[in-house]
């Protein structure tokens, strides 16, 4: 798998309005934006900055998140995550990402992700073992 265009210092960005989608749910009150929901966003802006760049037939799947989260922000807030390419080894990549609400800085650390063949692209399987046989 040829990933010559993937080149350290692609970058990505995304801006997002902290919506109910996006906050805790399980510690009561109005709820602050979750660290899951965070992670989620890292990890679609890692793979839209390198996304253009994927040989055809080919996606990313993240494998490793190592990332701390530093400070709240509420709903309604705008985020901006970015990510940046900081090294190619074969199909392996490692992004440095981080989370800011305006100058401050919510989350940041670093995401892996590996380049695969696309689902539709990867051969049929058959069932993985016994009770996975399609209901009748």
């Amino acid at each position: 798998m040829d990933t010559a265009a993937l080149a350290p210092g692609l970058e990505g960005r995304l801006d997002r309005v902290v919506d109910q989608e996006l906050v805790t749910r399980h510690v009561g009150g109005g709820g602050l934006f979750a660290t899951p929901s965070m992670i989620l966003l890292m990890e679609l802006c890692a793979h839209g900055s390198v996304e253009p760049f994927l040989p055809q037939g080919t996606t990313t799947v993240g494998y490793e998140v190592c990332v701390r989260h530093l400070a709240p922000a509420r709903p309604g807030d705008r985020v901006t995550v970015t990510s940046r390419l900081q090294e190619v080894n074969g199909n392996r990549l490692l992004f440095e990402v981080a989370c800011h609400r305006g100058q401050t800085l919510i989350g940041n650390g670093t995401h892996r992700r590996a380049v695969v063949p696309a689902l539709s692209d990867l051969p049929a399987r058959g069932p993985a073992g016994p009770g996975t046989e399609p209901a009748t």
